[in-house]
């Protein structure tokens, strides 16, 4: 009983969900762990060894989208390249394993959807808002991995490393039956590399948790490169009191309905460079977002579940692109 309890605890599925995307249009590097502690920010704590984990994880972005009069006058401007984008949805499965006291491995396979997709164009003469329509499929499968370096009372610090393959769609057509560009695809053709670094501490109820990651990109499909980029997160979390179903026969297993709920508050913040097409920067692209992130998570025996409301308190973005509105994270997670 004590393993199980200690499994979900301490279950990191440390793998986060990657996009090929530029500030507005897209999601940002949101890593998170499906099972214990904060939401959308990197723990330290490392997985159990010999442990599996499967975790399912939706976030949904919701934009401030482009009217058509904003789009047609920005064409009738000469702004080349804005778009406007209704909504994102992303939905990831992750596998991850327990290697050693120290290391643990995962992997991330994303499912995108990007809805309603605009923009302004000169026809004839004539500025218009074309709709390109919708654009989803697989993205590009992440391998990640988390090695504790420190584990002391003070403080745990771990180093964060991955690698993003191309295994994505790089295909996929607009309404007009052309092909989008490589921004809104749901994959992006090239191998990119993370690296960045982890701490936590825990204190009674309380839990404190920081990360930062870069995310070191390459040229892909279409001659395009997605911008470098830098997530950092910090959360605090806080356990409450636990309580059990009503079940008062006590039997052997009872601590399998005891429910735990954790409140957690978290600052997401990501900052990314232009994208480039054939080595020219795209002045639409790029910028900084920084979330407030309240969230919930309830577990109980091998399950957890979580949800999150990011509302976003600072947008700083190249050129003319869309706002978000909010960000909903929502998941559960199974150990085994």
């Amino acid at each position: 009983m004590a393993h199980k309890k200690h499994l979900c605890a301490g279950l990191i599925i440390g793998l986060g969900i990657y996009h090929t995307a530029a500030v507005a249009d897209h999601p940002t590097i949101a890593f998170g762990n499906e099972a214990a502690g904060a939401i959308n920010t990197i723990s330290a704590n490392s997985q159990p060894v010999g442990s599996w984990g499967f975790g399912l994880r939706t976030e949904v972005f919701n934009n401030d989208e482009f009217s058509t009069e904003q789009l047609e006058d920005f064409a009738d401007d000469g702004l080349e390249g804005v778009h406007s984008l209704d909504k994102i949805t992303n939905t990831s499965f992750s596998l991850s394993y327990g290697v050693s006291e120290k290391l643990g491995i995962s992997l991330r396979l994303p499912f995108i959807k990007r809805e309603n997709i605009r923009e302004g164009e000169i026809e004839d003469g004539i500025p218009e808002a074309h709709s390109h329509g919708d654009s989803s499929g697989f993205g590009d499968l992440l391998l990640f991995g988390q090695y504790k370096v420190v584990e002391q009372s003070s403080a745990d610090v771990a180093i964060l490393f991955g690698i993003k393959a191309p295994t994505g769609e790089t295909n996929e057509k607009d309404d007009g039956d052309e092909r989008f560009e490589t921004e809104f695809q749901p994959g992006s053709g090239s191998w990119d590399i993370l690296l960045g670094a982890a701490i936590s501490k825990e204190s009674g109820a309380f839990g404190y948790h920081a990360n930062i990651l870069y995310n070191k990109t390459t040229e892909g499909s279409q001659a395009t490169e997605i911008g470098d980029a830098i997530s950092y997160n910090v959360a605090l979390t806080h356990q409450l009191n636990s309580h059990a179903d009503h079940d008062h026969d006590h039997h052997d297993g009872a601590e399998d309905n005891v429910f735990k709920w954790t409140l957690s508050a978290e600052l997401n913040g990501e900052t990314r460079r232009k994208n480039k097409i054939d080595g020219m920067p795209e002045t639409h692209s790029g910028g900084t977002t920084v979330y407030l992130s309240p969230g919930v998570r309830v577990s109980a025996g091998q399950f957890s579940s979580f949800v999150s409301y990011g509302v976003p308190i600072v947008e700083d973005q190249n050129g003319t692109q869309t706002d978000v509105d909010s960000r909903i994270v929502a998941g559960l997670s199974l150990a085994f």
